[in-house]
């Protein structure tokens, strides 16, 4: 079998480790393709096995010239590959792949497409959210089957009249980094907080610094702030953090490979947000264990309850509350525990892949 997988972006994010995880294991018994827009670390992580296109005309911000040039290069791409599974990643790439396949003359494929969360999902602009809802209703009629990562997004799908039929739930998972060794309760004399993610839209990492400094005058607990990533806002919230005079309580690592493995040095994991699909930044601190605090957003609900608290809104004085909270818990390794358990029933690699492999397999046996 063929595949065909597109995405727009090569950097670090929860759709590009997603698009990894697919392709490295699809490759094994499989000829699989890997489109993108740009070149990045997402590409080192291929298997050498995968053959790998550079669009670069295949850019996230509408331009037309741009866009048209992309369809036109990926629609030859589509007829001289002639894949038997289209697998599309991000909203940009979603749409120009969906273009260039209705525009291919090769063989029927499936055309599978995975909402990592929806462009016209809540918390968008108005305008936008009526572009995009636009957009995909046009592009779900060249789509066989829709992904979509949390349950959130299927009903947010359903809920604008988007056939059921066509939507499927498959979680994202990850490998267990524990298969093989223990899990460990230790902790410092200082509760390490961190969080992983781009300094970018829609994250708030400047509400995190605001509400360390409310923190700070909250408790005389010990607790220290980690924000691993980088972006455009990186330098801006450094700058905050003087500001408020929390550099003592917060640092700032930068963009580290496999940032996954620094978990074991943390207590809680932190995600705000604006909006999300089913982030794999959460799924990962819970297979090493860790308590979660994070956004009323996606289909985090589903990955938070009593192994965690979800923030009712994203305001600083609402997260330095939590992270009081946090810091006065007593049901700390039970909510370990329950976040660990939670992973292992739910969210493994293991059973996502195999899901996606029933949803190939479908198109394969008709």
């Amino acid at each position: 079998m063929k595949i065909l997988y597109l995405i727009t972006k090569a950097d670090n994010g929860g759709a590009q480790t997603h698009l990894i995880q697919l392709a490295n294991y699809f490759c094994q018994n499989n000829d699989v393709y890997v489109v993108v827009g740009c070149k990045g670390p997402m590409l080192e992580q291929l298997d050498a096995r995968i053959k790998v296109t550079i669009v670069e005309n295949l850019i996230g911000p509408i331009n037309v010239k741009q866009d048209i040039l992309a369809t036109k290069k990926i629609t030859r791409l589509i007829n001289k590959i002639r894949p038997d599974v289209i697998h599309l990643h991000s909203s940009k790439a979603g749409t120009i792949g969906r273009l260039a396949y209705k525009l291919s003359k090769g063989k029927k494929s499936l055309v599978v497409f995975t909402a990592h969360s929806w462009s016209f999902t809540d918390g968008i602009a108005p305008l936008k959210k009526y572009l995009y809802l636009l957009i995909e209703k046009m592009m779900f009629k060249v789509t066989n089957r829709v992904i979509c990562v949390s349950e959130f997004d299927k009903q947010l799908a359903i809920k604008y009249n988007f056939n059921p039929r066509k939507l499927v739930t498959i979680h994202n998972g990850i490998k267990d980094p524990f298969k093989f060794t223990s899990l460990s309760h230790e902790k410092g004399d200082a509760h390490q907080f961190v969080m992983i993610a781009r300094f970018a839209y829609p994250k708030l990492q400047m509400n995190i610094i605001n509400a360390l400094n409310l923190l700070k005058n909250m408790t005389d607990k010990h607790f220290h702030f980690t924000l691993i990533g980088d972006g455009i806002n990186l330098n801006e919230c450094k700058e905050l953090a003087q500001s408020v005079e929390v550099t003592q309580e917060v640092s700032f690592l930068g963009n580290v490979i496999n940032a996954q493995k620094e978990l074991p040095h943390y207590d809680t994991f932190v995600l705000v947000s604006k909006h999300e699909g089913l982030p794999i930044s959460i799924i990962e601190a819970m297979s090493y264990g860790l308590p979660i605090i994070a956004s009323d957003v996606g289909g985090i609900s589903e990955l938070v309850d009593n192994n965690g608290k979800i923030l009712k809104d994203n305001e600083p004085h609402t997260i330095a509350l939590a992270l009081k909270q946090q810091l006065e818990n007593d049901d700390y390794i039970k909510q370990s525990d329950r976040s660990r358990e939670k992973y292992l029933e739910h969210f493994t690699e293991t059973k996502m892949l195999k899901e996606v492999e029933m949803v190939y397999n479908a198109y394969s046996r008709k």
